[in-house]
């Protein structure tokens, strides 16, 4: 008898095996294979272990208080609970010496359950500690100083000459080329010679900061406050209180607002050791 047609390969060792050996018989040997496939039995619709019926001893948070009947799970019954007498099994005939039903008296666990015996010999939380704010600096505070005891330091510390040193500004040549001798001697006798101008005036905040720093040295002394408006130059030709030229001359430097008499002090204005700067000589131009 010839085999089957077979349109397709097959997909299963099953079927292999059933193409690879003949069709049995009623009458066939007894240890050959059947042709229908057996499945093995499913569990699928066993139902899961509920757990067991237990009844509470003891108040258990997060469970339920004492006399509670509920489904706990199997473990936490044998290991837990029954070694430390926390709870019972309730089996039929404990239900009916309690004189209860298992369909109507069990009931569920309460997560919410809090023993508040428990809670109270618990320690008390203690409330936060307050949050230290970082303490700021001291501003040191400013000593008050009579303007006698000014007046007095002043005339202690301060000393009677303040020095400047300034680059003197060189007077422009004269273009005596073009005159005879005794004309240009002439002139130049004629002619004074006046204080040297500067580079770089005196002020009057130039004069107080040098004060300040002779002062400053003194405990007392470096409280007073001496700004450029206590200072006054005096002999000056221009209306803008600063000194533009080499010499010596007159300062008063008065006490604040108060009414005795201002310290009188002499500034001088010496040439300084750099290199005076010459004007340079202007370039003659070439004629094309």
């Amino acid at each position: 008898m010839a085999g089957p047609v077979v349109s397709r390969s097959p997909a299963c060792l099953w079927c292999m095996r059933r193409l690879a050996q003949p069709f049995l018989s009623p009458n066939g040997p007894v240890n050959s294979l059947p042709l229908v496939q057996t499945r093995a039995k499913s569990t699928h619709l066993v139902p899961s272990d509920k757990g067991v019926v237990v009844r509470l001893l003891a108040n258990i948070p997060k469970f339920g208080r004492k006399d509670a009947i509920f489904r706990v799970e199997r473990g936490r019954m044998r290991n837990e609970w029954f070694p430390r007498k926390l709870a019972e099994y309730m089996t039929v005939a404990r239900f009916k010496e309690l004189g209860l039903s298992p369909k109507n008296d069990v009931g569920e666990r309460d997560p919410t359950f809090v023993d508040m015996k428990v809670l109270e010999q618990l320690p008390a939380a203690k409330p936060p500690a307050p949050v230290a704010e970082p303490q700021q600096a001291a501003k040191p505070v400013k000593k008050t100083i009579k303007p006698e005891r000014v007046r007095e330091l002043l005339e202690r510390l301060v000393p009677k000459t303040i020095t400047f040193y300034r680059i003197p500004i060189p007077a422009p040549p004269s273009n005596t080329a073009t005159i005879s001798p005794l004309v240009a001697v002439a002139a130049a006798q004629e002619t004074p010679q006046g204080p040297l101008a500067i580079y770089g005036s005196v002020s009057t905040k130039d004069i107080a900061s040098s004060i300040k720093s002779c002062i400053s040295a003194d405990e007392d002394g470096a409280q007073i406050n001496i700004e450029p408006a206590h200072v006054t130059v005096l002999g000056l030709k221009d209306e803008i209180n600063k000194i533009k030229e080499l010499g010596r001359f007159e300062v008063k430097v008065s006490i604040g607002n108060s009414d005795l008499e201002p310290i009188t002090r002499s500034v001088e204005v010496l040439p300084s050791e750099e290199k005076t700067q010459e004007p340079q000589p202007a370039s003659k131009k070439t004629a094309v």
